[in-house]
Protein backbone atom coordinates (compact mmCIF):
# COMPACT_ATOMS: atom_id res chain seq x y z
CA UNK A 1 0.00 0.00 0.00
CA UNK A 2 1.24 3.48 -0.90
CA UNK A 3 -0.07 6.67 0.70
CA UNK A 4 -0.38 9.42 -1.92
CA UNK A 5 -1.40 13.07 -1.73
CA UNK A 6 -2.84 15.38 -4.38
CA UNK A 7 -4.47 18.81 -4.50
CA UNK A 8 -8.08 19.43 -5.46
CA UNK A 9 -9.25 22.45 -7.44
CA UNK A 10 -9.63 24.38 -4.15
CA UNK A 11 -5.98 23.69 -3.27
CA UNK A 12 -6.92 21.31 -0.44
CA UNK A 13 -4.81 18.23 0.22
CA UNK A 14 -6.49 14.91 -0.57
CA UNK A 15 -4.88 11.84 0.98
CA UNK A 16 -5.47 8.37 -0.37
CA UNK A 17 -4.10 4.85 -0.35
CA UNK A 18 -3.15 3.00 -3.52
CA UNK A 19 -3.47 -0.74 -2.98
CA UNK A 20 -2.41 -3.30 -5.57
CA UNK A 21 -3.79 -6.82 -5.99
CA UNK A 22 -1.63 -9.89 -5.56
CA UNK A 23 -2.63 -11.01 -9.04
CA UNK A 24 -2.00 -9.29 -12.39
CA UNK A 25 -3.44 -5.76 -12.50
CA UNK A 26 -6.23 -5.54 -15.08
CA UNK A 27 -7.55 -2.11 -14.20
CA UNK A 28 -7.64 0.84 -11.83
CA UNK A 29 -10.47 1.70 -9.45
CA UNK A 30 -11.22 4.96 -7.64
CA UNK A 31 -13.30 4.63 -4.47
CA UNK A 32 -14.96 7.39 -2.41
CA UNK A 33 -16.73 7.24 0.94
CA UNK A 34 -19.87 9.18 1.85
CA UNK A 35 -20.81 12.19 3.97
CA UNK A 36 -18.72 12.25 7.15
CA UNK A 37 -16.91 9.08 6.17
CA UNK A 38 -13.30 8.06 5.68
CA UNK A 39 -11.36 5.54 3.64
CA UNK A 40 -11.18 3.02 6.51
CA UNK A 41 -14.93 2.54 6.96
CA UNK A 42 -16.03 -1.08 6.88
CA UNK A 43 -18.28 -0.84 3.84
CA UNK A 44 -15.54 0.94 1.88
CA UNK A 45 -12.97 -1.68 2.85
CA UNK A 46 -15.41 -4.42 1.78
CA UNK A 47 -15.65 -2.85 -1.69
CA UNK A 48 -11.89 -2.32 -1.83
CA UNK A 49 -11.17 -5.95 -0.96
CA UNK A 50 -13.56 -7.23 -3.63
CA UNK A 51 -12.05 -5.02 -6.32
CA UNK A 52 -8.56 -6.18 -5.38
CA UNK A 53 -9.73 -9.78 -5.57
CA UNK A 54 -10.81 -9.17 -9.15
CA UNK A 55 -7.51 -7.67 -10.28
CA UNK A 56 -8.10 -3.94 -9.82
CA UNK A 57 -5.61 -1.71 -8.09
CA UNK A 58 -7.63 0.64 -5.88
CA UNK A 59 -7.13 4.28 -4.98
CA UNK A 60 -9.30 4.72 -1.88
CA UNK A 61 -9.18 8.31 -0.63
CA UNK A 62 -10.36 10.57 2.17
CA UNK A 63 -12.57 13.35 0.88
CA UNK A 64 -11.91 16.85 2.20
CA UNK A 65 -14.32 18.19 4.83
CA UNK A 66 -14.70 14.86 6.57
CA UNK A 67 -13.00 12.86 9.35
CA UNK A 68 -10.10 11.36 7.43
CA UNK A 69 -6.59 12.62 6.66
CA UNK A 70 -7.53 15.17 4.00
CA UNK A 71 -7.98 18.90 4.59
CA UNK A 72 -11.15 20.68 5.61
CA UNK A 73 -13.87 20.60 8.26
CA UNK A 74 -17.01 18.47 8.34
CA UNK A 75 -19.29 21.51 8.66
CA UNK A 76 -18.15 22.64 5.20
CA UNK A 77 -19.00 19.40 3.41
CA UNK A 78 -21.46 19.67 0.51
CA UNK A 79 -22.64 17.26 -2.18
CA UNK A 80 -21.25 19.39 -5.00
CA UNK A 81 -17.81 19.69 -3.40
CA UNK A 82 -17.76 15.95 -2.73
CA UNK A 83 -18.53 15.18 -6.38
CA UNK A 84 -16.00 17.71 -7.67
CA UNK A 85 -13.33 16.14 -5.46
CA UNK A 86 -14.13 12.76 -6.96
CA UNK A 87 -13.77 14.22 -10.44
CA UNK A 88 -10.42 15.79 -9.52
CA UNK A 89 -9.14 12.49 -8.12
CA UNK A 90 -10.23 10.41 -11.11
CA UNK A 91 -8.70 12.87 -13.57
CA UNK A 92 -5.46 12.96 -11.55
CA UNK A 93 -5.38 9.16 -11.32
CA UNK A 94 -5.47 8.81 -15.10
CA UNK A 95 -2.41 11.07 -15.39
CA UNK A 96 -0.24 8.92 -13.09
CA UNK A 97 2.36 6.58 -14.49
CA UNK A 98 0.91 3.75 -12.40
CA UNK A 99 -2.54 3.99 -14.02
CA UNK A 100 -3.29 0.72 -15.78
CA UNK A 101 -6.08 -0.74 -17.88
CA UNK A 102 -9.79 -0.43 -17.38
CA UNK A 103 -11.22 2.35 -15.18
CA UNK A 104 -13.74 1.44 -12.49
CA UNK A 105 -15.40 4.07 -10.28
CA UNK A 106 -17.31 3.44 -7.08
CA UNK A 107 -18.53 5.20 -3.98
CA UNK A 108 -21.03 5.15 -1.13
CA UNK A 109 -23.87 7.66 -0.59
CA UNK A 110 -22.44 11.09 -1.54
CA UNK A 111 -19.60 9.08 -3.09
CA UNK A 112 -22.17 6.97 -4.90
CA UNK A 113 -23.62 10.12 -6.45
CA UNK A 114 -20.14 11.29 -7.38
CA UNK A 115 -19.22 8.02 -9.09
CA UNK A 116 -22.52 7.89 -10.98
CA UNK A 117 -22.27 11.53 -12.07
CA UNK A 118 -18.72 11.05 -13.30
CA UNK A 119 -19.80 7.98 -15.28
CA UNK A 120 -22.73 9.74 -16.93
CA UNK A 121 -20.58 12.73 -17.82
CA UNK A 122 -17.63 10.67 -19.04
CA UNK A 123 -19.04 7.54 -20.72
CA UNK A 124 -16.00 7.23 -22.99
CA UNK A 125 -13.64 7.18 -20.00
CA UNK A 126 -15.32 4.88 -17.48
CA UNK A 127 -15.44 1.13 -18.11
CA UNK A 128 -17.37 0.03 -14.98
CA UNK A 129 -19.32 1.87 -12.28
CA UNK A 130 -20.55 0.65 -8.89
CA UNK A 131 -22.54 3.39 -7.10
CA UNK A 132 -23.55 2.10 -3.66
CA UNK A 133 -26.62 3.68 -1.99
CA UNK A 134 -26.08 6.80 -4.12
CA UNK A 135 -27.73 10.13 -3.46
CA UNK A 136 -30.11 10.49 -6.41
CA UNK A 137 -31.30 14.08 -6.12
CA UNK A 138 -31.81 16.87 -3.64
CA UNK A 139 -35.57 16.59 -4.00
CA UNK A 140 -35.46 12.92 -2.98
CA UNK A 141 -33.14 13.67 -0.04
CA UNK A 142 -35.74 16.16 1.22
CA UNK A 143 -38.53 13.63 0.61
CA UNK A 144 -36.71 10.96 2.61
CA UNK A 145 -36.23 13.30 5.58
CA UNK A 146 -39.86 14.34 5.54
CA UNK A 147 -41.08 10.75 5.37
CA UNK A 148 -38.77 9.04 7.85
CA UNK A 149 -37.61 11.82 10.20
CA UNK A 150 -40.29 14.55 10.06
CA UNK A 151 -39.85 15.94 13.59
CA UNK A 152 -36.04 16.02 13.67
CA UNK A 153 -36.09 17.48 10.17
CA UNK A 154 -38.36 20.33 11.27
CA UNK A 155 -36.18 20.98 14.29
CA UNK A 156 -33.01 20.97 12.20
CA UNK A 157 -34.51 23.43 9.73
CA UNK A 158 -35.72 25.69 12.55
CA UNK A 159 -32.44 25.71 14.50
CA UNK A 160 -30.24 25.83 11.40
CA UNK A 161 -27.76 23.26 12.69
CA UNK A 162 -27.80 19.64 13.79
CA UNK A 163 -25.18 18.27 16.19
CA UNK A 164 -24.66 14.50 16.45
CA UNK A 165 -22.02 12.06 17.65
CA UNK A 166 -20.52 10.08 14.81
CA UNK A 167 -21.27 6.35 14.83
CA UNK A 168 -18.55 5.46 12.34
CA UNK A 169 -15.87 7.63 13.98
CA UNK A 170 -16.24 7.33 17.77
CA UNK A 171 -15.43 10.56 19.57
CA UNK A 172 -16.09 12.75 16.54
CA UNK A 173 -18.90 15.31 16.64
CA UNK A 174 -20.82 16.12 13.48
CA UNK A 175 -21.99 19.73 13.18
CA UNK A 176 -24.30 19.77 10.20
CA UNK A 177 -25.65 23.16 9.02
CA UNK A 178 -29.05 23.10 7.32
CA UNK A 179 -27.36 24.74 4.34
CA UNK A 180 -26.35 21.18 3.40
CA UNK A 181 -29.99 20.44 2.55
CA UNK A 182 -30.42 23.53 0.41
CA UNK A 183 -27.21 22.74 -1.47
CA UNK A 184 -28.46 19.22 -2.24
CA UNK A 185 -31.17 20.82 -4.38
CA UNK A 186 -28.52 21.88 -6.90
CA UNK A 187 -27.82 18.26 -7.80
CA UNK A 188 -29.71 15.46 -9.51
CA UNK A 189 -28.61 12.35 -11.35
CA UNK A 190 -31.98 12.46 -13.07
CA UNK A 191 -30.83 15.56 -14.96
CA UNK A 192 -27.60 14.00 -16.22
CA UNK A 193 -27.13 11.90 -19.35
CA UNK A 194 -28.91 8.54 -19.19
CA UNK A 195 -26.43 6.60 -21.31
CA UNK A 196 -24.03 4.55 -19.22
CA UNK A 197 -21.31 1.95 -19.40
CA UNK A 198 -21.85 -1.21 -17.27
CA UNK A 199 -23.26 0.03 -13.98
CA UNK A 200 -24.09 -1.92 -10.84
CA UNK A 201 -26.39 -0.04 -8.49
CA UNK A 202 -26.61 -1.34 -4.93
CA UNK A 203 -29.18 -0.37 -2.30
CA UNK A 204 -29.94 -1.39 1.29
CA UNK A 205 -33.30 -2.88 2.27
CA UNK A 206 -33.92 -0.69 5.33
CA UNK A 207 -32.18 2.46 4.15
CA UNK A 208 -34.17 5.55 5.16
CA UNK A 209 -31.64 8.01 3.72
CA UNK A 210 -31.60 6.56 0.20
CA UNK A 211 -34.45 3.99 0.09
CA UNK A 212 -34.25 1.36 -2.66
CA UNK A 213 -37.39 2.91 -4.18
CA UNK A 214 -35.44 6.11 -4.84
CA UNK A 215 -32.61 4.22 -6.52
CA UNK A 216 -35.16 2.42 -8.72
CA UNK A 217 -36.32 5.80 -10.04
CA UNK A 218 -32.80 6.48 -11.29
CA UNK A 219 -32.29 2.89 -12.47
CA UNK A 220 -35.35 3.07 -14.73
CA UNK A 221 -34.03 6.16 -16.49
CA UNK A 222 -30.73 4.55 -17.47
CA UNK A 223 -30.11 3.24 -20.95
CA UNK A 224 -27.40 0.65 -21.40
CA UNK A 225 -25.88 -2.17 -19.38
CA UNK A 226 -27.30 -1.87 -15.86
CA UNK A 227 -28.12 -3.99 -12.82
CA UNK A 228 -29.66 -3.23 -9.42
CA UNK A 229 -29.21 -5.31 -6.27
CA UNK A 230 -30.38 -4.87 -2.67
CA UNK A 231 -28.55 -5.93 0.50
CA UNK A 232 -31.07 -7.71 2.71
CA UNK A 233 -31.62 -6.37 6.22
CA UNK A 234 -29.15 -3.52 5.86
CA UNK A 235 -29.56 0.15 6.72
CA UNK A 236 -27.78 2.96 4.86
CA UNK A 237 -24.36 1.91 6.16
CA UNK A 238 -24.12 -1.88 6.49
CA UNK A 239 -21.88 -2.91 9.38
CA UNK A 240 -22.88 -6.48 10.25
CA UNK A 241 -20.51 -9.19 8.92
CA UNK A 242 -23.25 -10.97 6.97
CA UNK A 243 -24.31 -7.70 5.31
CA UNK A 244 -20.76 -6.85 4.34
CA UNK A 245 -20.31 -10.37 2.98
CA UNK A 246 -23.45 -9.93 0.86
CA UNK A 247 -22.07 -6.63 -0.44
CA UNK A 248 -18.85 -8.39 -1.43
CA UNK A 249 -20.73 -11.27 -3.10
CA UNK A 250 -22.94 -8.91 -5.12
CA UNK A 251 -19.93 -7.01 -6.47
CA UNK A 252 -17.83 -10.13 -7.03
CA UNK A 253 -20.57 -11.95 -8.97
CA UNK A 254 -21.24 -8.92 -11.16
CA UNK A 255 -17.56 -8.21 -11.84
CA UNK A 256 -16.76 -11.78 -12.82
CA UNK A 257 -19.61 -11.68 -15.34
CA UNK A 258 -18.76 -8.24 -16.73
CA UNK A 259 -15.04 -8.89 -17.05
CA UNK A 260 -15.85 -12.00 -19.06
CA UNK A 261 -18.15 -10.00 -21.35
CA UNK A 262 -15.87 -7.02 -21.84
Amino acid sequence: MNKLTLKNRRNQNIVGILTKPESEIIGTAVLQHGYGGKKEHVQIIAIQETLLKNGFQVFNFDSPNSFGESDGEYKNARQGLHANDFEDVVNWTQEQDWFIGKLLVSGHSMGGFASARYTLRNPDVVDFAIPFAPVISGELIWAGRRIFEPESFKQWKKEGIQVQNSISTPGAVKEKPFEVMYEYLNHSLLKESNETKPMLLIGCEYDTSIPPEFIKIFYKTLEGDKEFKIINGAKHTPREPEQLEELKNIINTWLIKKLAEY
